[in-house]
């Protein structure tokens, strides 16, 4: 119980240094956002409707990128998914937070390359960025603190893995959902899980979504 809230703190103290965060983006998730913004638009057709806020995306895009560097590409990332996958175990293997952090997106990478291709950036989904990445980023984190106190630290053999097909297109990402790797921990049983739910792929460079998994 001591080594698994030692690794939650380290975890925290991590991404607290690194600043950029995770990006997540769970089907489930998803989902329910776009729930969300359907209801929104049926409110807001209705009479006596007031609008929360005037500011347009295009506005509320250029604050949320305020004092970010730009992103032209995918920054470290893998060149296949198959190395994107080893990539994981290793770092899991050795309980490495800084990084299994740095296979996802940055917060960087989301208001650059990820928010203004996907749904929510324009009607009828729009919604604002900070509030898109609040969510996924959250879902993210718990997914990833979920591994590293379940799984990590010690030998894990990868057997297979496998992903939805097709991909989604959004723009020029390719997001492959429904990931599900089958392993075995040291001296356990194999067992085939969601370790994180998505990848992303730009010109031919991999990165984990997000972590959310089934744990």
């Amino acid at each position: 119980m001591m080594k698994h809230s030692l690794r939650g703190l380290l975890f925290v103290a991590v991404v607290a240094g690194c600043g950029e965060g995770h990006a997540a983006a769970t089907d489930s998730d998803r989902a329910d956002s776009l729930a969300r913004v359907r209801q929104d638009s049926v409110n807001r057709a209705q009479p006596g409707y007031i609008v929360d806020s005037i500011l347009p995306v295009e506005e509320q895009l250029r604050r949320f990128r305020a004092g970010l560097s730009a992103s032209q590409e995918l920054n470290g990332a893998a060149p296949s998914r198959d190395l994107l996958i080893r990539s994981l175990f290793r770092s899991l293997e050795s309980a490495d937070t800084t990084a299994l952090v740095r296979l996802t997106i940055s917060r960087a990478e989301f208001a650059y390359l990820v928010y203004p291709e996907s749904p929510f950036s324009s009607p009828p989904y729009a919604q604002a960025p900070d509030l898109v990445w609040m969510r996924h980023a959250a879902a993210s984190s718990t997914g990833l603190k979920r591994l590293l106190g379940r799984v990590a630290g010690s030998p894990l053999w990868l057997r297979s893995w496998s992903c939805r097909e097709p991909p989604t297109i959004e723009g020029a990402n390719r997001i492959w959902r429904d990931c599900t790797v089958r392993f075995a921990p040291e001296a356990g049983d194999m067992q085939t899980l969601q370790l994180f739910s998505s990848i992303i792929e730009r010109q031919g460079r991999f990165k984990i979504l997000s972590y959310a998994n089934a744990f």
